[in-house]
């Protein structure tokens, strides 16, 4: 059995490489749709009106093991009071509180501040009504891991 310390030294020994590589494969897919004339259609980001919070990419792979399916991760940053909208995610998520800390409520369960260290699982397609820093003062960050069928958009509307 993977230990939460063996979890979290791989993630951090594997998150500086898998932030350079995704940040290397953005750019490769820039100058090949520059030198091709293609432009790739963005979806709709759900959460981009909210303030203060940044969303950012830094790995997405396909399971070969899952057929269709694929891995993300991105970091989620809230500035000091920010908070996403309500939203869903299409497959199952985990999230870890990298620093400060962090209130979440998805339904039908009710709100919960985590902090440092601590993890929570979403359902697929249950939606995330509350997802806010718990500090006015002090920044939040947390590591989201989301399992999803491949290429479909990671944050949907509420259900």
């Amino acid at each position: 059995m993977i230990t939460r310390r063996d979890m979290m030294k791989t993630i951090a020994g594997s998150a500086a490489i898998a932030s350079q590589l995704f940040a290397a494969i953005a750019l490769a897919e820039a100058a090949e749709g520059a030198a091709t004339g293609e432009t790739k259609a963005k979806a709709p980001n759900l959460l981009a009106g909210d303030k203060g919070v940044t969303v950012r990419p830094i790995m997405l792979h396909d399971l070969p093991d899952m057929p269709g399916k694929q891995i993300s991760m991105v970091v989620v940053e809230f500035a000091p009071g920010a908070g996403n909208s309500p939203h869903s995610h299409p497959g199952s998520t985990v999230a870890y509180v990298l620093e400060g800390s962090v209130v979440s409520q998805v339904d039908p369960d009710k709100p919960v501040t985590y902090h440092v260290g601590q993890t929570w699982y979403e359902l697929p397609s249950h939606t995330h009504r509350i997802a806010r820093n718990a500090s006015k003062t002090r920044p939040a960050k947390i590591l989201a891991v989301l399992i999803s069928d491949k290429g479909q958009d990671l944050v949907l509307p509420p259900t």
